[in-house]
């Protein structure tokens, strides 16, 4: 088969793909998403049960996901420098950034500073939001909503909702049995 006729093909088959998509999921998706499932490249990361991670997710290093995690479009999982935890039920929404190094006083000081490193763990039943980025050494705990767009470099209590650059807590989880109800203060 020659080069001319690998690109016909491969352009037939990638116009089928995305046309099934659309067709079926009302979706148009970058090319590795209409080839690659995110349930087995959950599988493939040794992820929990019923997770998935997108094709365009970068996982880098020690990253430990659980059960019913949604890992969405765009996002880093960087476990290179200590490991990163992710519970049970946990969202992380598209773009989100996850580090466990931090450069920035290394470069500043021209090298003399040494990279930050830190474990980062998300505990179970939470959100991180869209465009978000978590640094290195923090702890999110169960049941936490983080405002899209948020900068997270302190630990975050249970049952909290945090916002801002830098994320502030903002307000608080509350279930009562089935009800969840978001209180701002």
């Amino acid at each position: 088969m020659s080069d001319f006729e690998f690109e016909e093909r491969l352009q037939e088959f990638m116009a089928s793909k995305r046309e099934e998509m659309r067709r079926k999921y009302d979706r148009v998706l970058p090319s590795g998403e209409l080839i690659f499932n995110r349930f087995d490249k959950a599988k493939y990361l040794n992820c929990g049960e019923r997770s998935s991670v997108y094709d365009t997710c970068v996982v880098m290093g020690d990253v430990k996901i659980g059960d019913d995690v949604w890992i969405g479009p765009y996002t880093l999982l960087e476990g290179s420098n200590a490991a990163l935890t992710i519970g049970n039920f946990v969202s992380i929404d598209a773009g989100v950034m996850i580090y466990t190094h931090d450069s920035t006083k290394y470069y500043v000081s021209g090298g003399s500073a040494p990279f930050e490193k830190g474990p980062v763990t998300i505990k179970s039943n939470t959100v991180i939001g869209t465009m978000s980025m978590i640094g290195c050494n923090v702890t999110i705990g169960k049941h936490c909503v983080i405002g899209a767009h948020s900068f997270v470099n302190q630990d975050i209590p249970d049952y909290s909702i945090a916002a801002g650059v830098p994320a502030k807590i903002i307000g608080r989880v509350i279930l009562d049995q089935k009800e969840v109800r978001f209180e701002y203060f």
